[in-house]
């Protein structure tokens, strides 16, 4: 066996480019979070000691079953959830893909060969490579950053993704019951008319009441009829939209949405934490995060780049005849690779993505102020609205009892027409306004959980079982 042995060694010159390398720049630092100045508590919220937000699954307030059962559809079958959940696999696989400072290679070839004079031989070869890359410069560090920082940046996509499900469906099904709420009103309205109508239809035969008292009472029994068929037909379309929320066809959900159920009500006061509670709840916000420590990181990226970079490298070849000859050779030593764009190219970069990360770094401060901005109107809203559940549903009481008399007086001939449309005008105004203020109540309490990113990592319960 044969061996022959190749070694480099660096001239003075190359000696002094690496120290020169080595020492141009510190490493670069850790990225410092950015920072936001809250306040203690919410200026909405109701007086008393903060607490943490914990109210991840805040949709079992509204103590409404099948909601809870369509939720938990949704977390495991909807598929924008299920896209964002392979966009955080890509970007894992992405971070995984950003080479180390060591890398390898391999090389294996046999064949078999010969002339027309002489017997066949067979040969192999092998090559195997190893290069060991110096970051002194925190180049690779930074590129690793880079990677993590798209990593959860993903993930934060995610945890929106699934907001943003939430939010719709929780709409959907909270208008789906009200306008189930509201039919099943416009048929006791439809079902009132009718009964006046004939009322003055009795009137008539005894001439009691005019041709002009009959048309007036007519018009407004057909004016309900009328409404009817649309209000079906968006309640059927709601239902098919609330399959697709969850993942299914339309027709095709586990549970029937047909029957009337009243508009949900929260059943206890939502839990509100604390403003500082939005940076790790606010996928939004986390997602800014993310991408100003991205931008940092390719500053870094960008700084490592104007510098030469330093690799010790080697590879060992081996080859084998069938006449036991074989061969090794070997090589080791250093490698300067200098920048390929010029200086001033490389500046120009570097200066680029160090008003990147300006930019980033305003973008969050922008997004905290927005959320907080959106939790404070959240409260408001959701505040008025239970006030003022309670005076409406006294006036809609008032009203039924109004209607009731003068119903009475009037088929004593003590009251006119007119007065009678007006009472049942009014008691199915009062009614419907009730219904609608119900409906703002639940959607005001859905909201405020949204935006105090309540439910960001919320996860489905096992396969096949949904909550009762």
């Amino acid at each position: 066996m044969t061996r022959s042995a190749r070694t480099g060694r660096p001239a003075p010159a190359l000696a002094f480019l690496v120290a020169l390398a080595l020492g141009a720049c510190t490493p670069s630092q850790d990225p410092t979070a950015p920072t936001f100045p809250f306040a203690k508590g919410w200026r909405g919220a109701s007086a008393g000691a903060p607490v943490l937000l914990a109210n991840d699954r805040w949709w079992l307030r509204l103590q409404d079953p099948a909601l809870n059962r369509l939720v938990d559809l949704a977390l495991r079958e909807n598929l924008t959830l299920v896209a964002a959940r392979h966009r955080v696999e890509r970007a894992e696989a992405e971070r995984a893909a950003v080479p180390g400072q060591l890398s390898r290679s391999g090389q294996v070839e046999a064949g078999f060969g010969g002339a027309d004079t002489g017997p066949g031989q067979r040969r192999a070869d092998a090559v195997l490579g190893l290069e060991w890359l110096f970051d002194p410069h925190g180049g690779q560090r930074a590129g690793r950053r880079a990677a993590e920082a798209r990593l959860l940046g993903a993930e934060a996509d995610r945890d929106a993704a699934r907001l943003l499900v939430l939010s719709s469906l929780a709409e959907a099904y909270l208008d789906l019951r009200l306008r189930q709420q509201l039919l099943v009103q416009r048929r006791q309205e439809l079902a009132s008319r009718r009964q006046t109508l004939a009322m003055v239809r009795t009137m008539a035969d005894a001439e009691a009441a005019t041709r002009i008292d009959m048309a007036r009472t007519s018009a407004r029994v057909a004016e309900i009829e009328a409404q009817l068929p649309g209000a079906q037909a968006a309640i059927t379309a709601r239902i098919n939209e609330i399959a697709v929320l969850a993942g299914q066809q339309p027709g095709q959900l586990p549970l029937d949405l047909r029957p009337v159920v009243a508009v949900p009500r929260p059943g206890l006061r939502p839990d509100v934490g604390i403003p500082a509670d939005l940076l790790r709840n606010r996928p939004d916000i986390r997602g800014a995060e993310q991408a100003y420590y991205a931008a940092l990181a390719e500053v870094d990226m960008a700084r490592a780049a104007l510098y030469p970079r330093l690799s010790l490298s080697g590879t060992i070849s081996l080859s084998a005849l069938p006449v036991a000859t074989r061969r090794a050779e070997y090589f080791i030593g250093p490698a300067l690779q200098l920048p390929v764009s010029g200086a001033a190219t490389g500046q120009a970069t570097l200066r680029a993505r160090q008003a990147a990360v300006h930019e980033a770094h305003a973008a969050w401060t922008a997004r905290v102020l927005q959320a907080v901005l959106e939790v404070e109107n959240a409260l408001i809203d959701y505040r008025a609205v239970s006030q003022s559940l309670g005076p409406a549903g006294r006036a809609a009481q008032l009203y039924r009892e109004a209607r009731g008399l003068t119903r009475t007086v009037f088929e004593s001939g003590d009251a006119t027409l007119s007065e009678m449309i007006e009472a049942e005008t009014a008691l199915a105004q009062s009614e419907t306004a009730l219904a609608e203020l119900r409906h703002r109540q639940a959607q005001a309490f859905v909201v405020l959980n949204l935006r105090l990113g309540a439910g960001h990592g919320a996860e489905p319960g096992p396969a096949g079982q949904m909550p009762k």
